[in-house]
């Protein structure tokens, strides 16, 4: 009995599915029939110039997009660019929209506003350009977290420096050397030091090798520590460390303040699972509330 319940719940389905195809087949056959072997050939070229020029334009799409730039800021965690998580969320959004919306629509049951309301909470849940949804939220997580570490890397390698100049015999220092001796020590600094490496012998020179590597990290500190660095090579040894040791007044505060924001991004993503706890309590809160609502309507009204 249930067996034949199903199967005319599904023949709507069932004969949509052979219209398709059968129209899909029909289009077929007359092209093949009309048109010639040259005319085809020419067909698929174009096909497939269009094909990669869509491609083209969906990659660059993706690489401008504001989902891209932050995951570009947050290095690409578990390897998702912008192009992968759009994929993933369109194709979310699809399953989600297919399951709940068209293949009840197509079998005949009701649909309810409740499902409407889910497939936009999780729309806008997963929307990059939304600046409350979730995407944002733990991408920002991250991004803070990175910082942190970096500036802190950016410390230890101002330290290590230090402790490198004062146990030279030399009055001058080579800084290319110091540099390319510390940098297996860092890990998540380690990019921008191999930059600041392959930059060291191009046109604009150390200088502006020594300028790139600050902006790329993006921290006063290391701007600074950049600043001063470019003067190990002009100057001995003693000014040298008279310099980076005026500076630790600055870069202490600035570890406290690293440590403290590390905790607090510790601190945020922890309570993560608790405050989505308390948004579905109170998303459930106000379905039941409206519910109540409209069946009150509904009662008022008969």
């Amino acid at each position: 009995m249930q067996e034949t319940i199903l199967i005319y719940k599904l023949l709507p389905i069932l004969i949509y599915f052979v219209a398709i195809v059968g129209a899909i087949t029909s289009g077929l056959l007359v092209y093949f029939g009309l048109a010639s072997k040259q005319e085809r050939k020419q067909t698929r070229l174009r096909v497939k110039q269009q094909l990669e020029s869509n491609k083209e334009k969906v990659v660059k799409q993706a690489s401008d997009s504001p989902g891209e730039q932050l995951l570009r800021e947050a290095d690409y965690p578990l390897g998702i660019n912008g192009i992968k998580y759009y994929i993933f969320f369109v194709s979310l959004m699809v399953v989600l929209t297919g399951y709940y919306l068209v293949f009840p629509f197509l079998m005949g049951q009701f649909i309810s506003v409740w499902r409407i309301l889910f497939l936009i909470v999780v729309y806008f849940v997963f929307l990059p350009t939304f600046p409350y949804s979730l995407f944002r939220y733990v991408l920002n997580a991250v991004i803070a977290y990175k910082q942190a570490k970096r500036n802190s890397e950016v410390f230890m390698l101002y330290d290590l420096v230090i402790n490198e100049l004062e146990g030279m015999d030399v009055t001058r220092v080579n800084t290319y050397n110091l540099i390319r001796n510390l940098k297996p020590y860092f890990e998540y600094i380690n990019g921008s030091l191999s930059q600041l490496l392959a930059r060291w012998t191009d046109d604009g020179g150390p200088r502006e090798a020594l300028e790139r590597f600050g902006e790329d990290i993006g921290t006063k500190e290391s701007k600074s520590l950049a600043a001063t660095l470019k003067t190990l090579d002009e100057n001995d040894r003693s000014t040298v460390l008279s310099a980076l040791k005026g500076m630790n007044n600055m870069f202490v505060r600035s570890q406290i303040e690293n440590y403290r924001r590390r905790r607090k991004v510790m601190t945020d993503l922890g309570s993560l699972p608790i405050r989505i706890t308390h948004f579905l309590i109170l998303l459930n809160f106000i379905a039941v509330v409206v519910y109540m609502v409209m069946v009150i309507m509904q009662n008022a009204r008969v």
